[in-house]
């Protein structure tokens, strides 16, 4: 695709040449006229129809114009050019490297070498100055394919540069700055070799996000691991800026904008392996930050067992599972994996429950036998719409990605009293204010008594590092918290020392926490009245109910986490 600037400037070319005495103004008009019809440029259209001498052509851009140019038929492509712009980006713009200028600015080829906007834009992606030449003679988008087809040359030896690989050993050092704990100094590569580094490295780590965090004179790069932020690496804001706009350029964003909020995504692959990123921007006072969710589904969706769900609340959860019809509510904070436990739930359903439709903003991972449906609000598509339109295509299990307001939550509900079971994410503290938070949004006590089945609340706490592992005394405080809640005493429990294979923290990974009711009668009948959520909690309590505080301690008391981690995540709440 050629840039939105290059008929203008041919234009203005033409007008010269008219003015110059060159070629006339029938010429002029007839070669405006073929090269519209066959999209071939209007100065190669005047010098292939015999209206314009190639030699006449070149002098009057380089002496008259003052602009460089480049026969495309005879240009020799340097491999370590063609590494610096991206494939895609090359198409996008109609751009073309060809080489390097004594000074080390980086040659361009181009329909539109006036194009400075695009110039600039070009320096924040490949790190370098760009110097443009026009390209006469030939095809750009035909050199384009040339160069970068599989098997060309130049290809070819852009790909002997090092290639992301998720078999390489992960590297953790204690050096500080540009090399951090990656191992490797970025600052030295290439905004896509470090785009490509980085995002290796957060996959190794098992990280759920990468933050890229302008300061006054750097850039900070963090990454989400079991749910904390860590710096990683900093770098200088020249390659920051280089590497965000790469990333918006794969992601499909406007590079030119860097004020407003942007979203986009983009995929990579590592060997056989693919994995999306999901991507949001926004202009801060230092620069453009940046932040990537990582999407990696190697190993697939986990199953009930592997999210931690112990044996009493995962047969509740699964009796739930096996209704014909109703909701079920799943609730948490955000980050909390609400997503994966509703995953790894209809996941179980596959293949003996039909019609399983969802409708998600975003869908985070893309699931064989379930027919997904992205919201969005560009085309009418919201959560209300998908849900009506689902209503009309025979389902017999729908996911919901989020309730958030009432259309939504009174469509779920009926779905759930006309013989479809319904599951959904919506927030809440604990599985009876999930209820209580669906009569906040307009439904009614009564729908809402009939037409709930169960709730799930849960939460994720970080898993000892099995490297590093110890027994230690509890504190006076823990001691006493962890009697008082299961009636019995704690003479140690087991907490990580810190070591290289958990990057210091004690901690590798982590498991959820779940309190799971399922609405009985004697619940049934609070709801219906419009009761609290402290009691319909309390009369859940009675009936057996695990709370999310218990499910911690008897984690911490099997050595799965520590009390610290159950006070941090799940004790406050209660």
């Amino acid at each position: 695709m050629v840039s939105r600037t290059a008929p203008s400037f041919e234009g203005r070319v033409g007008q010269v040449l008219l003015e110059g005495g060159f070629i006339t103004e029938q010429q002029l008009a007839e070669a405006r006229e073929v090269s519209g019809a066959d999209g071939t440029g209007l100065l190669d259209t005047l010098v292939s129809h015999g209206m314009l001498a190639q030699e006449t052509l070149v002098t009057v851009l380089s002496f008259q114009l003052r602009i460089p140019v480049v026969d495309l038929r005879h240009v020799q492509v340097d491999p370590e050019a063609v590494k610096l712009v991206p494939e895609d980006y090359a198409r996008q713009y109609g751009v073309m490297p060809t080489g390097f200028d004594t000074d080390g600015s980086l040659r361009i080829a181009t329909r539109m070498p006036n194009d400075f906007q695009l110039s600039s834009e070009l320096s924040s992606v490949t790190g370098r100055q760009t110097k443009f030449v026009l390209a006469i003679g030939g095809s750009l988008e035909e050199l384009i394919d040339k160069v970068y087809s599989t098997g060309s040359p130049q290809r070819a030896a852009a790909a002997d540069a090092p290639t992301p690989s998720l078999d390489s050993p992960l590297v953790l050092t204690d050096a500080p700055a540009s090399t951090g704990v990656l191992g490797q100094d970025l600052s030295a590569l290439p905004a896509i070799q470090a785009v490509e580094m980085v995002t290796l490295q957060a996959i190794k780590r098992h990280a759920s996000d990468i933050h890229m965090v302008p300061q006054s004179d750097s850039s900070k790069v963090l990454f989400r691991m079991d749910g904390f932020l860590q710096e990683m690496v900093v770098l200088p804001l020249t390659l920051h800026e280089s590497m965000v706009s790469r990333i918006k350029v794969q992601a499909g964003m406007d590079i030119s904008e860097d004020r407003r909020p942007q979203d986009g995504s983009f995929s990579m692959n590592f060997g056989e392996r693919k994995v999306e990123f999901r991507v949001s921007s926004i202009g801060t006072t230092w620069g453009e930050m940046m932040v990537i969710r990582v999407l990696d589904q190697e190993g697939g969706i986990l199953n009930l067992e592997a999210l931690g769900m112990d044996n009493t609340p995962l047969h509740v959860w699964r009796q739930l599972m096996a209704l014909p019809y109703g909701m079920v509510l799943v609730s948490g904070p955000t980050g909390s994996g609400k997503t994966t436990t509703l995953y790894a739930s209809v996941a179980e359903l596959i293949s003996s429950r039909g019609n399983i439709m969802a409708v998600e903003d975003p869908i985070e991972y893309r699931l064989e036998g379930i027919n997904q449906i992205q919201v969005n609000r560009a085309a009418g598509v919201d959560f209300p719409a998908g849900l009506r339109s689902i209503m009309r295509l025979d389902p017999d299990i729908i996911l919901i990605g989020e309730i958030r307001d009432n259309e939504t939550a009174k469509t779920a509900v009926n779905a759930a009293l006309t013989g479809h079971l319904v599951l959904a994410s919506i927030h809440s503290n604990d599985a009876a204010a999930s209820i209580v938070r669906l009569m906040d949004l307009g439904v009614e006590p009564f729908l809402a008594a009939t037409g709930v089945v169960g709730s799930l609340a849960q939460r994720l706490v970080r898993k000892v590092c099995t490297q590093c592992q110890l027994l230690v005394d509890p504190s006076a405080t823990e001691a006493m918290a962890f009697e008082q809640e299961m009636q019995e005493t704690v003479e140690q429990y087991m907490v990580g020392q810190g070591c290289n294979y958990c990057n210091g923290t004690g901690y590798t990974g982590r498991t959820g926490v779940f309190e799971v009711m399922a609405v009985d009668e004697s619940i049934r009948k609070l709801i219906a009245v419009g009761s609290s959520g402290p009691e319909i909690r309390s009369q859940a309590l009675q009936n057996g109910m695990i709370s999310l505080r218990r499910s911690g301690m008897l984690k911490a008391k099997e050595g799965v986490t520590t009390l610290e981690e159950v006070f941090r995540g799940v004790f406050f709440i209660e």
